[in-house]
């Protein structure tokens, strides 16, 4: 292994700027109300993936995959949030499951974190060289790349209340309201609420580009743009419609090739580390469930599918898993006794949501507004998305549709089910917990083992499950990821110690080189 501190030379350094909770509400998607001069501009320099999709339309369980390349319900981390009940608990990946950041560091990049986590487990301190409000990809040395994430929250959900009283930058009238939304003023004052957020996001884009683009390091700089899950409002936040899992990314190479083109191809937020991994020349490891869009070890075939999956959000259960193709999605609904809608406590201060139930109360929804609160609900559902992008039409009783509604059944059971969430429907949040905390125990790193020779340090334990993590004693400085055998002066001291994800950390040894 390369050691942490030799220069590497002729790899990219890679900006990736989330934002939180938007579907693609952005001009250069052609949204005709979104103000979002800066994103449309540095579209047109970038290719537009117009297909990215993430299993569920929150956050938790999407920041899962993005930092592990991997399906959060086939690893029990789809329970939002994994700590809900218990604050001590975090998911337990398969062994050998890493943040993907750890194989970058590995080969000398730099990795910073701006600030938002929330992975469905504590970050280890492998993953990064810096992470929080202050990190930034200026402190790289100049001789290494860096790999930095700024996280950009002002779209959150919780702000359309938040900044409800806020100047808009959108008329309300002007908004164009999706059919399963009544004509209110609450309504449309929310949606020019949730566009006003996006003009501030995109006013913070514009710097962290800006800032960029005034630094030599600009010309060797890959820059990636994406939500971290689907828009914000009800019967889009949290769901695994489009309006919940559809996203915008972007991708910007220094010489600009593809500039203004789109990329149709299905993709999800899997596909992500991979890329991302790949476009520095790392092979990305087996485990990954994604695949890489870009760079050496890109894909040779195209995805066919993309997927959804729910479980929990806070104090609600709902069990429901899709399969969506170019055109069809197909739903199961395995808790279709309740509605879709759930009664999530935290959503509650939205004006919109507490109108909406107000009009549902009072039988004021049109069929396709209170088609969500229906209870009990479709077991199954398939959409022709070309013809019916909101997908409110169901067409599993059409009779013109049943070849489709066969196909998609079978490509659902072979291509998501038993591969990735095989028993699923009997798995529950409590099977999960029992296999990752045995006995109710958080599990514990195994003592390091070390060997000394010719006055370097030597670390013995299995890491390819496990990370080493050390610093020299009585010096200032963050933790090290250990690479390579670390050489020691005399009287140096190191610290040393190992971690893995959803694991304690072990106790610190250390070795003292006389």
């Amino acid at each position: 292994m390369q050691n942490p501190m030799e220069p590497v030379k002729e790899r990219p350094n890679i900006l990736v700027i989330v934002c939180e909770d938007i579907s693609p509400y952005l001009g250069c998607y052609g949204d005709k109300v979104a103000v979002t001069p800066n994103l449309d501009s540095f579209a047109a320099q970038a290719i537009l993936h117009t297909d990215m999709y993430t299993c569920v339309g929150v956050s938790s369980p999407s920041r899962y995959s993005l930092i592990t390349g991997r399906y959060a319900s086939a690893d029990g981390a789809n329970y939002m949030r994994s700590n809900y009940f218990n604050k001590e608990f975090g998911v337990v990946p398969p062994a050998g499951v890493k943040c993907y950041t750890e194989f970058l560091r590995q080969q000398g990049y730099y990795c910073t974190n701006n600030a938002k986590t929330d992975y469905q487990f504590t970050s280890p301190v492998s993953a990064w060289d810096e992470q929080g409000g202050k990190a930034h990809w200026k402190k790289a040395p100049a001789d290494r790349p860096f790999f930095s994430i700024f996280n950009l929250n002002v779209t959150h959900e919780s702000f359309i209340w938040k900044n409800t009283d806020l100047p808009l930058v959108v008329s309300p009238e002007d908004i164009v309201l999706p059919p399963y939304y009544p004509d209110t003023k609450i309504v449309r004052h929310d949606h020019a609420v949730l566009y006003s957020n996006i003009k501030k996001m995109d006013e913070q884009f514009r710097r962290l580009l800006e800032e960029l683009e005034a630094s030599e390091r600009a010309k060797n700089t890959i820059v990636l743009f994406y939500s971290d899950n689907g828009g914000p409002l009800p019967r889009a936040k949290r769901e695994i419609m489009d309006s919940g899992t559809h996203v915008p990314f972007m991708i910007r190479f220094p010489d600009r090739r593809g500039a203004g083109t789109q990329n149709t191809s299905l993709n999800m937020f899997v596909d992500i580390p991979p890329t991302i991994l790949s476009l520095a020349g790392i092979v990305p490891p087996s485990y990954m469930h994604g695949q890489a869009m870009y760079g050496p070890y890109k894909a040779t075939e195209k995805r066919k599918y993309v997927f959804g999956a729910t479980d929990r959000f806070d104090e609600q259960i709902e069990k429901r898993a899709s399969i969506r193709s170019e055109r069809y999605l197909y739903i199961r609904n395995y808790m279709s006794q309740q509605s879709v809608y759930r009664p999530v406590k935290f959503r509650l201060d939205m004006p919109m949501m507490q109108e909406m139930l107000r009009l549902h109360e009072e039988g004021k929804l049109d069929t396709v507004q209170e088609r969500w609160f229906m209870s009990p609900a479709f077991e199954e559902e398939l959409y022709d998305c070309t013809a019916d992008p909101h997908q409110i039409h169901n067409l599993c009783n059409d009779a013109g549709y049943q070849k489709v509604l066969k196909q998609m059944r079978a490509a659902y059971q072979k291509e998501w089910i038993k591969p990735f969430n095989i028993d699923w429907e009997q798995r529950t949040e409590e099977y999960f917990v029992n296999k990752m905390w045995p006995e109710g125990t958080k599990p514990c790193c195994e003592r390091p083992h070390l060997r000394t020779e010719n006055g370097k340090v030597y670390v013995e334990n299995d890491l390819s499950i496990y990370s080493a993590i050390y610093r020299i004693k009585n010096k200032e400085g963050n933790w090290h990821l250990y690479t390579s055998p670390v050489s020691l002066k005399a009287g140096e001291c190191i610290v040393l110690k190992l971690e893995r994800i959803g694991y304690k950390d072990s106790e610190p040894v250390e070795f003292q080189f006389m």
